[in-house]
């Protein structure tokens, strides 16, 4: 969720849509993502790995 947010340009609403759930419930999720991250650096590396790749990505 958190990357269709940040990298791919939607809004939550249209994120929750697309999964079936309320935008709140995006929000939450988002979050709890980044919490987590702050005490998981190999989860942000992770992250930022998959990120860096999507944003390389030519359409």
């Amino acid at each position: 969720m958190d990357l269709l947010y940040r990298v791919g340009g939607l809004s939550g609403a249209e994120i929750g849509e697309m999964m079936g759930v309320d935008y709140s419930t995006v929000s939450v999720g988002r979050k709890r993502l980044r919490e987590k991250m702050k005490g998981d650096k190999h989860l942000s590396r992770i992250i930022k790995r998959i990120e860096t790749g999507l944003s390389t990505i030519k359409i």
